[in-house]
Formats: structure tokens, sequence, C-alpha cells
């Protein structure tokens, strides 16, 4: 099923639905769209309800007239909790991860919280400088190289994993979605919770990690948190790196379904 629910400024937000059983709502990455996590509902939604909705700015979702914020984000990840009824569950990935976690401290979510490699800028400032280099690509119409460089400076992976990342099918819907990514950087920038923020959580929290990216820069982030959210659980990904939704969904819908059983 597709649909669409109004955010707070009055943007149209659109969503799919799978399965039937207790909802979940993923707030998914940057470089990617609700449509890339229908395997994941696929599989899911043998036992939840889940709701994909693309972020603002891409897919089935404008920026809206309003200018870009974090809060805009928060307050449309707001609005699809508020669809999926009392006891939902958020998961968040990457730059959605970062979302879910910070609209759980505004908003004193209560469910369970999965956060899937959650990018913040805890360790330091995300864009680190590259952001005006971002600007200057997408501005020149050079959207792989923004991409490669977004994913290699700012998000900080491996370069290895960037190349590879280059022969997936996906490649050319993640390269599209550059220009959006140049509004996520700076708003990833703000995502810095303080340790009485995290202490205040009020939701359930798990963390997801890939294995495969042990040894990844970009695994700072979410190991900023680690010490910050009281009651956190961490499970593995086995052989796996930041996009499990895509290469491994059955392992990732196994143990997101943990998650979802261990908080009840």
């Amino acid at each position: 099923m597709q649909g669409s629910v109004i955010s707070r400024d009055g943007t149209s937000i659109g969503y799919q639905r799978w399965g039937t059983g207790p909802a979940l709502v993923v707030c998914h990455g940057a470089f990617s769209q609700a449509r890339d996590w229908t395997a994941f509902a696929q599989l899911l939604g043998e036992s939840h309800t889940v709701y994909l909705y693309d972020r603002r700015g891409r897919g089935a979702s404008p920026y809206g007239a309003a200018p870009y914020c974090l809060d805009a984000e928060l307050d449309d990840l707001a609005a699809m909790v508020e669809l999926a009824g009392d006891g939902c569950a958020v998961l968040g990935h990457s730059f959605g991860g970062g979302c879910a976690l910070m609209y759980a401290l505004r908003d004193g979510f209560k469910g369970t919280l999965v956060l899937y490699e959650p990018m913040n800028s805890l360790p330091r400032q995300a864009s680190d400088g590259h952001l005006p280099r971002l600007q200057a690509l997408v501005a020149q119409g050079e959207l792989e190289a923004a991409t490669v460089h977004a994913l290699t400076h700012i998000v900080r992976m491996n370069p290895a994993q960037v190349e590879l990342m280059k022969h997936i099918p996906l490649w050319p819907a993640m390269v599209a979605t550059a220009p959006a990514f140049v509004n996520e950087a700076a708003a990833l920038d703000t995502i810095t919770p303080s340790l009485e923020d995290c202490r205040a959580l009020k939701a359930r929290p798990f963390m997801l990690l890939g294995e495969a990216s042990d040894h990844d820069p970009c695994l700072l982030c979410p190991a900023a948190l680690v010490d910050r959210l009281r009651g956190l659980t961490l499970y593995p990904l086995r052989r796996q790196g930041h996009a499990a939704y895509l290469t491994d969904p059955v392992q990732l819908t196994r143990v997101v379904r943990q998650c979802l059983a261990t908080a009840i």
C-alpha cells in the first residue's frame, strides 16, 4: 500500500506500508530511498507492519516550501510515528539513524529504537571542511564525483567499500540523490547529542554494527554513542558492512526481529 502523511510544515511525505502486526517505521539513510528497503520490508512484513517513507527531497517526498533543516526531518519522522500508532518501533540507518536518535530525544519517544550504524558529529564535525567541495561538485553536475567525495570524506566509508558500491545495481540511484546530501551534510554537523541528552533517552535502544565495517572510519560515529546510551544492546551483522538492507536483508530482518522481540 502507498500513501502520504502531512508533516508539520505542510510537506507531503510519501510512504509504503507492508505486512501486518506490530508497527515499525524505517528512517533510511543518505543516498537511498524507501524503495531500497523493499526486500527487508517484505521479509519483516511476515510478522510486522513496516512503514517505509521517503525522507524529504527524494522519491515521493518533496522538500516543501520552507528551508531545509534537521527539525523538519524530525517532524517528518514524528508524523510517520503518529501514523503508525501507539507502540510502534523506529529503525534508523546511517544519517537516518542520527535523525531517529534526535527525534527520540526531542519528542520523548518511548518505544523501541533500533540504530543501524547511526551517523553523528560527536567525534568531530562530520563535514570537517569537505562541504564546499561537495557543493561545488554538485553545482557542476559532477554527481558521481560528488557521491564518491561525500561517502569517502563525510560519511568516511573505506575507499575500497566505495569502489565496490559503484558496481551495485542501485549505484545510479544513489548518485541521483547527491544534491540532497548537500543539505543533509550540513544537518549532520548539528547531530551532537550531549551526555545529558542521551541520559534522558526514554526509548529502548539497540545498535546494529556490521562486522565488515570493523575497521571502517565511519564507525567512529556510532562508537561515540555507545557509552552515552544507557541500556544499549549491541548486535553484530555477520560479514556485513553499512548496507545489509541491500546485501543481506535476510540477516538484517532476523536481527531486527530479535531486537523487537527482546524489547517486549
